[in-house]
């Protein structure tokens, strides 16, 4: 289960409340015994968690939410309007994107929160969007790039080393320069590149597409979007193999449950489980389906969770690793690299320890060359640090283990 702040929260606050704000069954909620602490932490952990504008649209329809104090009340409802403004934002620059991308001849899919906002919520200021995520054809890809750099996009982030994105990123980030930056991350395939061992052919991806129905807010040229099969397994091993189970964001696993419910009527869910099999990505969807289930009753076939409780796959034990928080940063680096081949674990590991002077700058905020090496310095003094507290943890948890 989904417990990122569980730890750091008073004790009546987590995820269990807000899945069942959205799902309507708060009504039981005692809202009069929290604290002015328990306030300020229930609106700090809905942003983290990418939840606040859900938590006000559906608040905001009940009696209940006149119980709320009138800064919690206010810091949801800007909450969701900074959402819609940005999200807005963003769809517009789609929008433009897509004509472009229409005008070459290039397919265009769209992934995650922009297709999300557009499909399954009912409303754009629901879903947070930190970035616009389209998908192109490899052959496609080059050319794609150069469009969005002639319309004002740039590198977002410079290479830690020289061709370290080609080989272990799956898309080319770029940022739009303006008074509100757009990120813009062009696919050219999902959840993960070659070098990943997870890694699955995009090709049967592009035959689970179809058009995005226009709701006449937005005039998108052809715009498309994956099948429901498809975004349920690719949100699934984004989520539980990409990221972690650690890292999920209570709105990913909403993404998930809004995906099974409007489309319910339509799923193939044969589709799903052999497809999985196909990818080795039925521990991941397992792993998935059991925490929406848990927090929003996700309506699941029981043949399906059956099927996956009873399957296993060869990422099991790197899906089961991934649900949990290393103690360290170099332990957290260990989990990545154990998803990488040989040569992907070798590039990785130098560019963590020799990052290119580009990288450094924009990584440390630098003006100049001249201070570089100290920086170096005190980036090789802190994974040093790390890797004493590293050995310290784990010779601790050895001890533990023999007594």
């Amino acid at each position: 289960m989904h417990t990122n702040f569980m730890n750091q929260m008073p004790l009546q606050i987590n995820n269990q409340i807000f899945s069942r704000i959205v799902a309507g069954q708060a009504h039981g909620q005692d809202w009069k015994t929290f604290s002015n602490a328990d306030w300020d932490m229930f609106v700090a952990s809905a942003r983290l968690e990418g939840v606040a504008p859900l938590l006000y649209w559906h608040l905001n329809k009940s009696d209940e939410f006149s119980i709320f104090p009138e800064a919690v009340r206010n810091s949801l409802r800007i909450l969701y309007s900074k959402t819609w403004t940005n999200n807005q934002r963003i769809l517009r620059e789609l929008e433009r994107l897509s004509g472009l991308y229409s005008q070459a001849g290039i397919p265009l899919v769209v992934l995650k929160g922009a297709c999300f906002c557009l499909t399954v919520y009912p409303d754009i200021g629901l879903r947070p969007m930190g970035d616009l995520d389209i998908l192109v054809q490899k052959d496609n890809l080059a050319k794609a790039v150069e469009i969005a750099r002639k319309f004002g996009y740039a590198d977002a982030i410079p290479e830690a080393s020289p061709g370290l994105n080609d080989l272990l990123s799956h898309h080319v980030r770029l940022q739009k320069s303006a008074q509100h930056s757009v990120t813009l991350e062009i696919h050219d395939s999902l959840v993960a590149d070659k070098s990943f061992a997870y890694a699955v052919p995009v090709n049967w991806f592009w035959h689970q597409t179809e058009p995005i129905l226009d709701s006449g807010q937005f005039k998108f040229s052809t715009i498309q979007m994956l099948s429901p099969e498809a975004q349920i397994l690719f949100a699934s091993a984004h989520a539980m193999l990409q990221h972690g189970g650690k890292s999920v964001p209570l709105r990913w696993l909403y993404d998930l449950d809004r995906l099974i419910r409007v489309y319910s009527h339509r799923l193939n869910w044969d589709l799903i489980l052999s497809q999985s099999k196909k990818f080795d990505w039925g521990s991941a969807l397992n792993a998935a389906l059991i925490q929406i289930h848990a927090y929003f009753a996700t309506p699941i076939p029981e043949y399906v969770r059956i099927h996956l409780a009873e399957q296993s796959d060869r990422f099991q034990d790197l899906v089961s690793l991934l649900q949990t928080r290393p103690a360290t940063h170099i332990l957290e680096e260990r989990q990545k690299i154990l998803s990488l081949s040989w040569s992907g674990r070798f590039r990785l590991i130098a560019a963590l320890l020799f990052p290119t002077p580009a990288y450094m700058k924009w990584r440390y905020q630098l003006k100049g060359n001249w201070i570089l090496p100290v920086y170096y310095l005190i980036r090789w003094g802190k994974i040093l640090r790390d890797l004493f507290k590293t050995i310290f943890h784990l010779t601790k948890k050895f001890s533990s283990l023999k007594a």
